[in-house]
């Protein structure tokens, strides 16, 4: 079971954000302690009567951050009754210093599996604070002793990072803001290939998040900058913008720069784009309207994002492939696939689909992998997306030892058997030879003997080596009397 601990000054966010939830119908109330009113098992929730609950609490004292809000999540493979859920919850908040606190417990089902938020505050009725000193260790020691007592899968090391290694869109009035921007503009920025900052804005946008460049100058030097800020649902802005300095310096001006350059070859590879653009071409020959075709590329893990004036004209097309993590401009795919097309396509009913269509390719190969993160050399890192097909020279025999004298497997023997055809004839009247081409058309005579007899036992082969070795040393002497 992995737990994750947040702190915020806002009880209301919150809230709003488990409250959300239930009004969506991913999330039900399993238990509320020394809440106002009975909210075991429901379906609804209260929002007045919690936040009634909370105030007393909150009045006694000004802190920093009073709200204490953790999530439980335990292995996919651990069916757990709500009761089950209800009863860990309330011995986890009782060993962290929760328990004569008012505190909700809410089941999400919002991800692949089931699990639970806690919502809580700090401050006690008479205005002392509870410790978060040393929370998290408390934590993970306690969710391990509750692992081996109710059977559950442990959280094996590294899991609690990956678990969170994801980026989630950015919900306002959830937990802290800032956290949220710092940890989905992070993990974009590494994880997606992207070819220009104009790219990298439209996949924030899908995570609720904008992107603005200013530019300016001072003291004669001209300089860049990145201000990020939180978008609704609908892209308006919310929140304060927060310059990338103050947020994470892996959303800066020159770390993107560095990430356009460093995306090129992968964006210009075939390897990228093909697939790519075959999926967006399937759904161009499938869809009547810009919506069913957004419906397709969705099915197929791609997000189309459309840009449009004012006049509704669409002035350009950005396609966010998530199983490669690859954001492509239409116009990257070539001409079938620019704004103009889509424009006409899906606006202009009297649009000849014919010569617009683009031509529909075999079957595309399967997508490329994400590369690997870690700092590497080019060549190395990124071997699936940048290498080039190429001819395989075969292999040239060893020089420097016989062959092991172990029997061979029928698939070794067919290969044997055929390997010697591609080998040149050797001359009537051998020229003077290193002792490393001696031994080369030794290895020949072993496996024209070989292709002829087909395959031999073991003491065929023992004497076949002998009789290799003794070749080798006269042609040896040979070379030396000459």
């Amino acid at each position: 079971m992995v737990g994750r601990i947040t702190k915020g000054a806002s009880i209301r966010g919150v809230l709003e954000y488990n409250a959300g939830k239930v009004r969506n119908g991913e999330a039900t109330v399993l238990y509320g302690n020394l809440v106002l009113g009975d909210c075991e098992q429901s379906d609804t929730f209260d929002m007045r009567r919690a936040l009634l609950s909370f105030q007393p609490y909150l009045d006694t004292r000004k802190i920093k951050d009073p709200v204490f809000h953790v999530s439980l999540n335990p292995d996919i493979t651990d069916c757990l009754t709500d009761a089950q859920l209800t009863e860990i919850a309330r011995e986890y908040m009782e060993r962290m210093g929760f328990g004569q606190q008012p505190y909700y417990v809410f089941k999400h089902r919002d991800i692949d599996r089931e699990h639970i938020h806690i919502v809580s505050v700090r401050l006690r009725d008479d205005g002392s604070i509870i410790s978060d000193s040393q929370d998290r260790p408390r934590s993970k020691a306690i969710l391990q002793d509750i692992e081996r007592r109710y059977g559950l899968r442990p959280a094996v090391k590294g899991q609690e990072q990956r678990e969170f290694d994801t980026a989630r869109r950015v919900e306002y009035g959830r937990d802290n803001l800032k956290q949220q921007m710092k940890s989905t503009v992070r993990l974009l920025a590494e994880q997606y290939r992207f070819g220009s900052i104009t790219e990298f804005r439209t996949l924030l946008n899908l995570y609720n998040v904008d992107l603005e460049e200013r530019k300016g100058e001072a003291d004669g030097k001209r300089w860049n900058g990145i201000v990020y800020t939180a978008t609704d649902e609908r892209g308006a802005w919310v929140g304060t913008p927060i310059k990338s300095s103050a947020l994470t310096l892996k959303g800066g001006y020159k770390f993107l720069q560095k990430q356009i350059a460093r995306n090129d070859a992968d964006i210009k590879s075939e390897q990228i784009k093909g697939p790519i653009r075959a999926a967006v071409a399937r759904a161009m020959h499938r869809a009547r309207t810009q919506d069913e075709f957004v419906r397709l590329l969705k099915a197929d893990g791609i997000d189309a994002v459309f840009r449009q004036n004012a006049a509704g004209r669409i002035t350009g097309a950005t396609f966010v492939d998530h199983r490669t993590k690859t954001v492509l401009n239409g116009s990257r795919l070539g001409k079938s696939y620019s704004a103009n097309v889509f424009q006409e396509l899906f606006n202009n009913p009297r649009a000849d689909r014919a010569s617009l269509l683009p031509k529909l390719s075999a079957p595309a190969p399967a997508p490329a992998t994400l590369r690997q993160q870690t700092p590497q050399k080019p060549e190395a890192q990124r071997p699936e997306t940048t290498a080039r097909p190429h001819a395989v020279p075969p292999a040239a025999p060893a020089a420097e030892q016989p062959p092991k004298p172990a029997p061979t497997s029928p698939r070794q023997t067919e290969k044997i058997r055929t390997s010697p055809r591609g080998l040149s004839p050797r001359p009537a009247q051998p020229a003077p030879r290193s002792m490393g081409e001696s031994l080369f058309h030794a290895a020949g005579d072993l496996l024209e003997q070989l292709t002829e007899d087909g395959p031999m036992s073991q003491e065929e082969f023992e004497a076949m080596r002998r009789n290799l070795s003794r070749k080798h040393k006269r042609r040896k002497k040979q070379g030396i009397s000459r």
